[in-house]
């Protein structure tokens, strides 16, 4: 199979590209071969499409990798910042709600609840710190230690 791709859809192929491996390599020890293999193609592309500044062979590596102009050119930090953010507050907020809910419910009813359940009695908790993280941010967020 062949694909077309204009300049334009390569740079925005090479942002995705980009973020996907971020995304599923960060939290690994090990890279994902499979993805890293697919990445590698991709890059080895770059100069084809007139990007050669985007992408540099590392010769002692001999792998392909992003350069300083491809992070620094592009919105790609502005995007990785935007989906950091996103993910500390939504998993901040999803582990308070869950937390208060068994508090409230005990863990065993917690498992034993039906997704829809679950959600009918998780959503308030959700909606509580929604608005209280959206309206204060940290301001009002403590760590009670025991003394």
């Amino acid at each position: 199979m062949k694909i077309d791709l204009t300049q334009e859809q390569y740079e925005a192929l090479l942002k995705l590209v980009y973020l996907g491996s971020w995304v599923a390599s960060s939290p690994q020890e090990e890279p994902n071969e499979e993805y890293d293999a697919i990445e590698q193609h991709i890059l080895s592309y770059a100069k084809d499409f007139g990007m050669d500044k985007y992408v540099a062979l590392d010769a002692k590596m001999k792998t392909y990798v992003p350069t300083e102009e491809f992070e620094n050119e592009t919105d790609i930090g502005d995007v990785l910042d935007a989906y950091n953010e996103y993910t500390v507050w939504e998993a901040l907020i999803l582990s308070l709600a869950r937390r208060d809910l068994i508090k409230k419910h005990g863990a065993g009813a917690v498992e034993k609840m039906s997704d829809d359940e679950l959600l009918d009695k998780e959503y308030p908790f959700i909606q509580k710190y929604e608005e209280e993280f959206g309206e204060h941010g940290f301001d009002n967020l403590y760590v009670k230690t025991k003394k």
